[in-house]
């Protein structure tokens, strides 16, 4: 096993798509990104997944000119005062790695400026790294998947990895072989558990077959949530069984959370087993995964691969605030709409779901729309006349009949704010 410690150290990018200035110092176990929509993280997480074999190109973005309107590469700021001289380099960032390394990250200054086009950077002294991309869509959950055969050789870790991880990849580009990843998963289970069975007379031993069939259940073990009751995998020809202190299912069947934990721990499993401290780009974790195993993904995770560097893009306060040790980044707009990171304290990491959606993820509130209408229709009514014992006993005794206790201390600090400016005019 190859037991090298690589990774990635910073990312700065400058001036390019959406981004005005974002500069992530990358933690060596798990650094998070955070922000709305359109804020560029997968953007981001795609610079770093090419080192994986997950490419993906861009397209030149609108930009008003002092001409009118034109299609540019760079970011709005460069668009205006760059040349358009055809096959023109212009640097937008650069990329550190653990080794000390770092590239420059590049892009055509000038593609077509009268027509969108499509274009792919350039990172001149790109190091190898070893690790994997696992993107936003969750691909083993799904219908039941039949195997009808299984191979009669034993595939080692780091091809029965690329037999999923291409599965993946097709599937992520648009493709489509007609073979769900699924299949690659369960096929080389059975064949894991006959082949890696001791005892049998009629078949010969295959120490790897027994070290992933036990092995992963081990990291199954450690990932699956509590409440589950997992127990171990078993097959029954032809197909693998969930057992659990409740009930045994087959694993199709199992629920969208616990499909998504078993194809993050199978990939993240099999590469481990060639690259122990690999590096881990990960979309969206939390997807299809309830809020408590959405808090216990990443610390379960570090604890299952303490060798491995996570960097991960996430909409979930409990993902942002699960790991202290970590480095977390909000991407966020400016006064001028271009996006700049924020690296967060650990008052923020510290925070409760409720206060990291709205100081940290930007919403003004976790309340429904509905109820934040009728919380200021009710609060509308105090904001004239004097604040007094009387008034406020009302304004609580209407918030509580409407279910909006708890936003009591901000309808007080309203209602002060308003009185607090009338009388300064």
């Amino acid at each position: 096993m190859n037991d090298t410690r690589e990774g990635f150290r910073r990312l700065h990018v400058e001036d390019w798509r959406q981004f005005e200035s974002v500069d992530l110092e990358i933690h060596p176990r798990l650094t998070v990104l955070t922000g709305a929509n359109a804020s560029g993280k997968s953007t981001l997480l795609a610079l770093l997944a090419r080192h994986f074999n997950w490419a993906r190109g861009y397209s030149s973005s609108p930009v008003r000119v002092k001409r009118g309107n034109a299609w540019h590469t760079l970011g709005r700021r460069r668009a205006r005062r760059v040349l358009q001289q055809p096959g023109l380099w212009d640097t937008v960032g650069t990329l550190g790695y653990a080794n000390g390394a770092e590239t420059v990250i590049s892009v055509p200054a000038v593609t077509d400026p009268n027509n969108r086009t499509q274009y792919d950077i350039t990172l001149n002294s790109q190091q190898a790294v070893q690790g994997l991309f696992i993107s936003s869509h969750r691909l083993a959950s799904g219908n039941y998947t039949h195997v009808p055969t299984i191979p009669t050789s034993f595939m080692p870790p780091d091809q029965l990895f690329e037999q999923f991880a291409n599965e993946a990849r097709q599937r992520w580009a648009g493709g489509w072989s007609g073979r769900p990843p699924q299949m690659a998963m369960k096929e080389a289970l059975i064949s894991a558990a006959v082949f890696g069975t001791r005892g049998n007379d009629s078949v010969d031993f295959n120490q790897d077959a027994f070290d992933i069939w036990h092995g992963f259940q081990r990291i199954a073990q450690t990932l699956m949530p509590k409440s589950l009751g997992f127990e171990a995998l078993r097959v029954r020809a032809p197909d693998v069984i969930l057992q659990t202190s409740s009930d045994d299912f087959v694993i199709d069947e199992a629920s969208g959370g616990i499909s998504a934990i078993l194809e993050i721990a199978w990939q993240l499993f099999l590469k481990s087993r060639v690259n122990p401290a690999m590096t881990v780009v990960m979309d969206e974790p939390e997807n299809h995964l309830h809020p408590s195993l959405q808090r216990d993904l990443m610390p379960n995770l570090l604890q299952a691969f303490p060798l491995a560097q996570f960097v991960v893009a996430t909409h979930s306060p409990f993902v942002v605030t699960a790991v202290e040790d970590s480095n977390v980044y909000v991407l966020d707009y400016n006064n001028e709409r271009r996006v700049e990171s924020r690296k967060l304290d650990y008052i923020n990491k510290a925070a409760s779901a409720d206060e990291t959606l709205r100081r940290v993820l930007g919403l003004d509130s976790t309340y429904p729309s509905w109820a934040i209408e009728e919380f200021d229709e009710i609060v509308s009514k105090y904001l004239a006349g004097s604040v007094s014992t009387e008034r406020m006993r009302a304004l609580r005794a209407e918030l509580n009949n409407a279910g909006l206790v708890g936003q009591f201390p901000e309808a007080v600090e309203r209602i002060s704010d308003s009185v607090a400016e009338d009388s300064f005019e």
